[in-house]
């Protein structure tokens, strides 16, 4: 796993704790399983894993730049759901990861986004990612 993943992975660890499902990164040779806890790691999700990369490919952003340039460039998409809430952060045409969490850890969504955002764009460590940080 490069080294970006293996920190994505640990910042969501240590902000979301017990509340992480899941992290997914679709690639085009198909996907890669970042991490699964294991009462998501059931063979009803890995049936369905398939399909979810297929929509998360085919995903298109509400908004874009050109359209409404004052929103600003996509960071990520989140859909909510009655258990979890689930990020899908675009790295290209093809490529992506969707990270799963408990709903009940959406709160301060937005400045979590900013931190694994950064994770993902940056050649450097993110400051404060192996320790714990309590949401905005």
């Amino acid at each position: 796993m490069a080294e970006k993943y293996e920190r994505l992975v640990r910042l969501v660890e240590n902000r979301a704790g017990d509340a992480f499902r899941g992290a997914i990164r679709y690639h085009e040779g198909g996907h890669t399983i970042l991490y699964l806890r294991d009462d998501i790691a059931t063979d009803a999700f890995r049936d369905a894993v398939d399909g979810l990369i297929e929509r998360a490919r085919a995903y298109e952003p509400l908004s874009r730049p050109e359209s409404y340039p004052t929103l600003g460039a996509t960071q990520a998409s989140v859909e909510l759901y009655e258990a979890a809430a689930v990020i899908h952060f675009r790295e290209g045409p093809n490529t992506g990861i969707l990270v799963s969490l408990d709903r009940d850890v959406a709160q301060g969504l937005g400045a979590f986004v900013t931190r694994c955002t950064s994770v993902l764009v940056e050649n450097g460590g993110v400051e404060g990612a192996d320790g714990p940080e309590s949401p905005d």
